[in-house]
């Protein structure tokens, strides 16, 4: 891995070690791979042991120690920081590498490196880390340490999703589907439970939202990747009836309701293995989630013909919430049919404009202001099946593009005026 020495600009992270340093790591790290390939397979470094651990510690000693020697008779820069490059170069070798500090950071919220450079997203801002240059090859060394057990990346099988034991996700790509080995690590980061403390809602849309919420409303929460989608309906999940038995449906350990809620169950799909046994897929945990009479049906995230089984849900009396990516709260109740029309059942496509339109009553649209952060962007009712099949609606806030400030459009919201659900 190249480390490169570069100003600090407006906008990026620490500078990291010193230039004598990262020039003295480098070679390091080239000296003790050397030695490594003579004495332990890959596998072995992978996964290294009590007894490889020893060895690879006692060799980074020695190497270290030459150097210093070699630097002495050659009247050069010696080390600035020998404890903090020998743990660097340990990380490298049996750890987590340059992604350790990153990792153990709590404000970054997603790790990328792609084509030898690596940002991270924090305080809702995305910054170049100026002082790593990872080539392939050690990219592809941590994702592989990385990979849950049963999970492999190679030519064959160039592309990888796990999860980390902290409830992170791992996305790997690699040669041939792309030019070079890029690496996304999403954050398994929970800091709100109360939507009055997520700092995107108004305090009258807040009692606006806890009240759909507190009366069963059916709600969906859309918006593009990485815009709050995942922690607002953590949020919306939380301002229910906390008596209510809750069942959630996810391929990633996000929502962690289990950890505020009493009668929380989780439900996880997976891939098969890699004898092709094994797989439960969405709809068949919709499936097991009902034999299980939730209160409340909560998917992580709405991308297939589980939509359907969602639906059905709903109609039968149980309160829907979940995700799913749109950037529009019409193109929201779009995607969710046509996904509901993917289902082998074949249902047309007015019964299911019906079901959404008199079963799901609030569509919630995050994403992103005017400065980068993130915004919830509408609130938006609906209120029924209109001409053509469409699905009538209006929205109760917008996001003000000049301010970046939710602002309520003047519509009264019809479903709570009814009289099932009163705001408070």
């Amino acid at each position: 891995m190249l480390i490169v020495d570069e100003p600090r600009r407006n906008g990026m992270s620490d500078v990291g070690p010193s230039p004598a340093d990262r020039l003295a790591e480098e070679i390091l790290y080239q000296r003790v791979q050397a030695w490594l390939k003579d004495r332990f397979r890959e596998a072995e470094l992978l996964e290294p042991g009590a007894h490889v651990d020893s060895a690879v510690r006692e060799a980074i000693g020695k190497v270290m120690q030459a150097y210093r020697r070699e630097a002495a008779i050659a009247g050069t820069p010696g080390l600035d920081d020998p404890a903090g490059l020998e743990q660097r170069l340990a990380d490298r070798v049996l750890g987590f590498g340059y992604l350790a500090p990153l990792l153990a950071d709590p404000d970054i919220e997603e790790i990328q490196a792609i084509g030898g450079r690596v940002r991270i997203y924090r305080h809702g801002r995305w910054e170049l880390v100026e002082h790593l240059a990872p080539d392939d090859a050690e990219i592809l060394r941590l994702v592989r340490r990385l990979l849950a057990p049963g999970d492999r990346i190679d030519e064959s099988s160039a592309e990888v999703k796990s999860t980390l034991p902290d409830g992170s996700r791992l996305t790997a790509v690699i040669p041939p589907e792309t030019e070079q080995v890029t690496l996304t690590i999403r954050r398994y980061v929970v800091r709100h439970h109360r939507l009055a403390d997520l700092g995107t809602l108004p305090s009258e849309a807040v009692a606006l939202v806890e009240a759909y919420a507190r009366g069963g409303a059916s709600i969906v929460t859309a918006g593009p990747g990485g815009a709050g989608k995942t922690t607002l309906l953590r949020c919306i999940v939380a301002a229910g009836d906390p008596t209510r038995t809750i069942c959630s449906i996810e391929d990633v350990r996000e929502l962690a309701l289990h950890q505020c809620h009493p009668a929380a169950i989780p439900l996880y799909a997976h891939r098969a293995n890699i004898e092709g046994a094994g797989a439960r897929t969405y709809r068949e945990l919709m499936r097991t989630a009902l034999r299980l009479r939730p209160d409340v049906q909560v998917v992580g995230e709405c991308r297939g013909a589980e939509a359907l089984d969602w639906l059905l849900a709903a109609a039968t009396g149980h309160q829907c919430l979940g995700t799913l990516h749109s950037d529009s709260p019409r193109g929201a109740l779009r995607q969710l049919g046509t996904f509901a029309q993917l289902a082998t059942e074949g249902i047309n496509a007015h019964a299911i404009g019906e079901m959404i339109a008199e079963h799901f009553d609030l569509v919630i649209v995050c994403g992103f202001g005017p400065d980068g952060a993130r915004r919830v962007t509408h609130l938006f009712e609906v209120t029924g099946l209109g001409k053509d099949g469409v699905i009538d609606g209006s929205d109760l806030w917008v996001l003000d593009p000049e301010t970046g400030y939710l602002v309520p459009t003047g519509v009264r919201p019809r479903r709570l005026e009814r009289g099932a659900w009163k705001p408070q």
